[in-house]
């Protein structure tokens, strides 16, 4: 479905879930598919960390992006977000928007920035689609607090988009979907990697003003904290190659209690001239070839609670002589 969009606001379609659960990943199957709608996408990105790997993920000419930063944009100052969204519709470069939170962002406090009157005359919140990894759904990893924030993203969602459901058993896809059913009943589900939200019926949506009822989940919040004030991240550069092997011990011996989320860009020594992307999340590791040229810098990001810094830090340090450089912690 190819949508009419007005010469008004610009749409904006609102893109969350917890961190790892595949926000990234969708993002780049729409960008796959934009072309056939007729219409070009902008992006506005959000990272807890200090420094973007996913804005490196997804770059490619022609390709409006913007970058948020300083945390959360749920806790951002709204003048950073407004002044994202308004560049990309003066750049005449995009003819809607995708803006992805941080894995850690509560939907409300976004939404209330995108429904202000103060932007209403530039932007237009057309859907809200939350990310929630199946698997992890099924075996939840982490404390109450991570699960609490995962069912507010999906209590904001206009579409589900259940990830990672090659993974799962005969009849879970359904189970995990009678079970969310009962948080948010106005949704619609698609599984992922088979399905796809279509660009075209999410802006042809209209979110609306959302009143989420009082529930269990927003009861168990307290009130003015957000999930990221227990989390921090580390940054960190690799000037030289390290070993593969050594490096892979280093990812799946860190503690799932500690660092949730891993990602970035690596050299081995092994085949030093191309780049690998890694992924952790909950103690589960992906690494593989990154084609896309030009190659970034060899960098990554640790999140978590409670992170030993100067023990990650001196770990870092002894995989390679010349010592890992920190880029900085939030």
């Amino acid at each position: 479905m190819t949508p009419e969009v007005s010469s008004g606001r610009m749409p904006v379609v609102l893109l969350t879930g917890f961190l790892g659960a595949g926000k990234t990943t969708l993002l780049l199957r729409w960008l796959e598919e934009a072309p056939a709608t007729g219409l070009r996408m902008g992006v506005v990105m959000n990272e807890f960390g200090s420094d973007s790997v996913d804005s490196q993920l997804i770059r490619k000419p022609g390709l409006a992006v913007r970058q948020v930063d300083g945390g959360c944009v749920c806790c951002a100052p709204e003048s950073d977000l407004d002044k994202a969204c308004r560049e990309l519709v003066r750049s005449g470069a995009c003819d809607f928007i995708v803006l992805e939170t941080s894995g850690l962002a509560d939907p409300d406090n976004v939404i209330d920035v995108l429904t202000d009157e103060d932007l209403l005359d530039a932007v237009e919140l057309r859907s809200v689609v939350t990310v929630l990894d199946a698997a992890w759904f099924l075996r939840p990893e982490g404390g109450e607090a991570e699960r609490v924030l995962a069912r507010r993203q999906v209590e904001y969602a206009d579409v589900v988009a259940l990830s990672r459901c090659d993974l799962l058993g005969p009849g879970e896809a359904e189970a995990i979907e009678s079970l969310v059913a009962q948080w948010n009943r106005r949704a619609r589900f698609v599984r992922l990697p088979f399905g796809l939200p279509d660009i075209g019926l999410l802006l042809a949506g209209s979110a609306g003003c959302r009143d989420v009822e009082d529930s269990a989940s927003t009861l168990a919040r307290n009130p003015g904290e957000h999930l990221h004030q227990r989390y921090r991240s580390f940054s960190w550069r690799f000037p030289t190659p390290v070993s593969r092997r050594v490096f892979e011990t280093f990812l799946t011996g860190l503690d799932p209690r500690q660092v949730v989320r891993a990602k970035g860009f690596v050299r081995f020594s092994e085949s030093p001239s191309k780049i690998h992307v890694f992924q952790r999340v909950w103690g589960h590791v992906l690494i593989e070839e990154f084609p896309a040229k030009p190659d970034p810098s060899t960098f990554g990001v640790l999140i978590g609670p409670d992170l030993d810094v100067d023990g990650l830090r001196a770990r870092l340090r002894s995989m390679t002589g010349s010592g890992a450089i920190a880029l900085g912690t939030r």
